[in-house]
């Protein structure tokens, strides 16, 4: 329809203006981690990930965005990973806490705390549960799902597999299930959350928005599958209840 047309042109239009302040602030951040300048990169990179934080995005578009910055963020992360050699990753976890809204502060903290598990200076278990507990300061439905997917895709190579054992601070397989099933827990909340926010009026607009993210929600099923943990089966089982739970709201 034209309505539709309309508001897709709209869309396209707030999405490309976000796209030119992603590359130009990227562009930016990758300048000033070649040089070595990793303050002013990681200020360009909360510029970047401020982009985030817009309400003006429909979730396919906002999708899009978040797939742009992201894969920006993977450059961050090298730069991080090279940096680590020559300063204690602790700093820079604590360090990247101060930036100053919520969003780019979480995309960020996730993007440092992986490298913080990777590097060996924190056991896996104490990092993923302060990260899966900090995800809760977004509250808004689209933007906490999207950051909690960020944080799935990220850590999904990290979590602990060692069987339980007593006095072993490094984390075990049932560390790494609490941690998925607390941050599917809270994607679960977000999706029913989306259901009910705002006016009646607009509940026709906020269930095709929920079919929308439906690729997202859905998709959690197949993140066991890609986690080489020992008890795969149970936790897949476990998934797909919430899962459907999720999608059946």
């Amino acid at each position: 329809t034209d309505d539709s047309y309309v508001t897709s042109a709209e869309q396209e239009k707030l999405l490309e203006e976000a796209g030119r302040v992603v590359k130009a602030e990227s562009f930016e951040m990758k300048r000033c981690l070649d040089k070595g300048l990793l303050m002013d990169g990681l200020k360009h990179a909360s510029q970047m990930l401020s982009e985030l934080r817009t309400a003006a995005l429909t979730p396919k578009y906002y999708y899009r965005l978040y797939v742009d910055v992201t894969l920006e963020l993977q450059h961050l992360e090298t730069s991080l990973t090279e940096e680590s050699e020559r300063r204690k990753v602790a700093d820079l976890y604590e360090l990247v806490q101060y930036a100053g809204n919520i969003i780019p502060r979480l995309y960020l903290l996730i993007t440092v705390g992986v490298v913080y598990i990777k590097s060996g200076e924190a056991n896996a278990r104490d990092i993923l549960k302060d990260l899966v507990e900090m995800c809760r300061g977004v509250q808004h439905p689209l933007r906490g799902l999207f950051l909690r997917n960020y944080l799935l895709q990220c850590t999904r190579s990290l979590l602990p597999d060692f069987p339980e054992s007593k006095g072993d601070d490094r984390g075990s397989v049932k560390d790494a299930i609490d941690f998925v099933m607390v941050n599917f827990s809270e994607m679960n909340k977000l999706w029913v959350r989306m259901q009910h926010q705002g006016p009646s009026k607009e509940k026709d607009k906020r269930e095709r928005e929920r079919r929308e993210l439906r690729i997202l929600v859905g998709g959690i099923t197949r993140y066991p599958r890609a986690v080489g943990l020992v008890q795969r089966c149970h936790i897949t089982r476990i998934f797909n209840g919430v899962c459907n739970t999720s999608i059946s709201r």
